[in-house]
Order: structure tokens, then C-alpha cells, then sequence
């Protein structure tokens, strides 16, 4: 369901076991270009598992996934590299995903050297100087480490280095469940903001329903490793048509762990 949109990620029949259990069971999605996706289900569902075939950490058991019309299974060399560059990650924890001995613009400009994607330091300097600016982090950051800032200020600086290899999709792991309500908000405005300046496609993962659904204009709710509801986020909100979605719906509340 992409409404129209060119399909940046398609996923056909696609299953993964881990150690003999079936995680993911015959997952079938089309993710737009541009789309902000919300992934929503609770600890067990199988929502980290599908970000990581997304992202190409881990293979399918059985069907295909392709990014751009490529298949992600096929990508060696360069062609992989150019896939890392044009989708990257947010994880969750900004107090466990940066590195405590490094500073932050070892930190932002570790993709750009990995990646090969500047030519000169100069050039380099100046690409994590406007991603800060983006996130609402001073330049005086750069020579300062992860201990010296809050939670919330990390977590703009794990999306600042996700953002410097200025992607086509990013995709965010319980990006906002490690922090206060007050910074969650913070983050989420963020995400949106960036959103509408950056024009890439945003794939939300969270087992919170209120998160995902001010982020997100589509829902696709997973359990036991299937997709058991999948439509626009108006829909999902005043029309569930799975009961597992309609009870999460009118508690109100999270589907449970992360």
C-alpha cells in the first residue's frame, strides 16, 4: 500500500528463524518513497527482526527483499556501500549506541570515513557542522564526548549521524523509548521537522502506539511474525480491523516491552 508513490522497499513471502523458530512468517510490504512508516508491535513480534533484514544485518530464511528495484541478498562491493550510504539507522539507547571514548565528530564522521564520502577533512568538518545545526546541536560539540550531554541531546546526535550520509531512508528503532516524556516529545518534533525539510522515507519501529501514531501516516502492525493490520494511521486509530490492534486502541496503552 503505497498510494501511488514509487516503491523504495518491496518485501515478497519473506521468512526468518532463529535457531529453528520461525520469527517472521511470509511478510509481504511495499514501502514508499517519501512514506512515513510506522512499525508497531510488542517484545516478540518480530519488529527488530524485520529492521534488521531491512537494513540488511541479517538474510531471509525464504522470499526477497529488494531496495529500488535491486535485491538486498545481491549486494556485494560497491553496491552494497551505496545501499549503507542511502539507508541508515537510528538505535535505540543514545546512552549505549555512542561510543564513550570518542568525541562527537569522531562519532558523526565515522559513516562519511567508512563510507568514503568526503575527499578532504575540510569537507568532512563542514557535512557534521551542518548536520548538528540540523538536529539543534552548537558546534562546540564536536570536541566534547557523549558523558556531557542529556539524553535527549544524545539521541539528536544519533540522528545527526545517521542524517550525514544524507539518506533516502532512515530507519528508527524504539528511537524515543529510552527517554522522558518531555524529551520523546522533543525528539518526535524533530523527526518531524526533519521530515519535511529532508524529504526522505521514515520507518518508525516501536511497541508504542502514541509514538508511531503522531509519526507515522501508515501503520503496520506485527504480531507473532505476521502482519496483522496494515492501513493508513486514521484508520488503524478509528477502525482497527484486527482485534489484537482494536484492544491496543481502546486501552490506550503500549503493546508491552520493547
Amino acid at each position: 500500500m503505497t498510494g501511488g508513490r514509487k516503491k523504495i522497499f518491496e518485501l515478497s513471502g519473506v521468512c526468518f528463524a532463529y535457531k529453528e523458530k520461525e520469527v517472521l512468517k511470509n511478510i509481504s510490504l511495499d514501502i514508499a518513497e517519501g512514506e512515513s512508516l510506522g512499525i508497531l508491535g510488542e517484545s516478540g513480534s518480530g519488529k527488530t527482526t524485520l529492521l534488521s533484514l531491512l537494513l540488511r544485518l541479517v538474510k531471509a530464511r525464504r522470499g526477497n527483499i529488494s531496495f529500488s528495484g535491486q535485491p538486498l541478498a545481491e549486494m556485494t562491493g560497491k553496491t552494497l556501500r551505496n545501499f549503507r550510504t542511502r539507508v541508515q539507522p537510528v538505535f535505540q539507547d543514545p546512552f549505549l549506541s555512542l561510543d564513550p571514548a570518542q568525541k562527537v565528530e569522531g562519532i558523526i564522521g565515522e559513516p562519511l570515513t567508512s563510507l568514503k564520502l568526503t575527499k578532504t577533512g575540510a569537507e568532512k568538518k563542514e557535512r557534521i557542522l551542518r548536520v548538528l545545526e540540523k538536529v539543534g546541536i552548537g558546534a562546540d560539540a564536536m570536541g566534547r564526548r557523549p558523558e556531557e550531554f542529556s539524553g535527549g541531546q544524545r539521541q539528536r546526535i544519533v540522528i545527526a549521524r545517521a542524517l550525514v550520509t544524507n539518506p533516502e531512508v532512515l530507519i528508527a528503532d524504539e528511537a524515543v523509548s529510552a527517554l522522558d516524556i518531555i524529551t520523546k516529545i522533543e525528539i518526535l518534533t524533530l523527526l518531524h521537522e526533519l521530515k519535511e525539510k529532508g524529504n526522505f522515507t521514515l520507518i518508525f519501529v516501536s511497541h508504542d502506539l502514541p509514538a508511531v501514531a503522531d509519526i507515522s501516516e501508515r501503520i503496520v502492525v506485527l504480531d507473532q511474525g505476521e502482519i496483522i493490520e496494515d492501513a493508513p494511521v486514521r484508520r488503524v486509530l478509528h477502525s482497527p480491523a484486527h482485534p489484537r490492534t482494536r484492544l491496543l486502541v481502546e486501552s490506550g496503552l503500549t503493546l508491552g516491552g520493547n
